[in-house]
């Protein structure tokens, strides 16, 4: 058996592990978020760095010290929470929404939507048309209007915003289309 050989039965080897950590990785998640699970997410958000949850009692000038962002995937896996509200993708709900728990949308509101404590997650099936206010704001999906995030405005790739964005701090990941009507409020922003 030649170098060549091994290099490639080595290879093939390196692929196989690959594929296999790929489905357990994939079988993990799909447990993490079954109803029977809820307690290992939450136990899992507990982990999450709090350093980026400030008190609501802070003033604007006691925000000298750096703030450090929760990463995407953290928050990819918290916002559609089991402890707060899923709207489903056939809900289509015209008027005022106002949540004491975290949301998650995946229909269509035409109206606004607040959770000043909480988040809010729009899923990359849903739309929201006239404004957003929460702590947390993560766009996957369509919004119209004005976002208004009191910690942190996320926009994923596949996110769609026409609006004013109001925030601490606004990401944006590659993909994100914004189109600002007035202007984008950020103390610290990742375009």
């Amino acid at each position: 058996m030649g170098g060549r050989d091994v290099l490639f039965v080595l290879g093939v080897v390196a692929l196989i592990i690959l594929i296999l950590d790929g489905k357990r990785r994939s079988r993990k998640r799909a447990v993490a978020f079954r109803p029977a699970a809820v307690e290992a997410v939450q136990d899992r958000v507990a982990l999450l760095p709090r350093e980026s949850i400030k008190p609501a009692t802070q003033t604007a000038n006691q925000t000298d010290t750096p703030l450090p962002a929760l990463p995407a995937a953290a928050l990819a896996h918290v916002l559609p929470s089991h402890s707060g509200s899923q709207f489903g993708s056939t809900l289509l709900i015209q008027g005022k929404v106002d949540s004491g728990e975290s949301l998650a949308i995946h229909g269509t509101i035409e109206g606004s939507v607040t959770a000043r404590e909480h988040s809010v997650n729009v899923a990359a099936s849903g739309r929201v048309c006239h404004s957003i206010e929460a702590r947390v704001i993560s766009v996957a999906g369509r919004v119209t209007g004005r976002l208004v995030a009191t910690d942190q405005a996320l926009l994923l790739s596949s996110a769609r915003v026409n609006g004013s964005i109001d925030a601490k701090r606004l990401k944006c990941e590659a993909g994100a289309w914004l189109k600002v009507v007035g202007s984008v409020n950020a103390e610290r922003s990742h375009l």
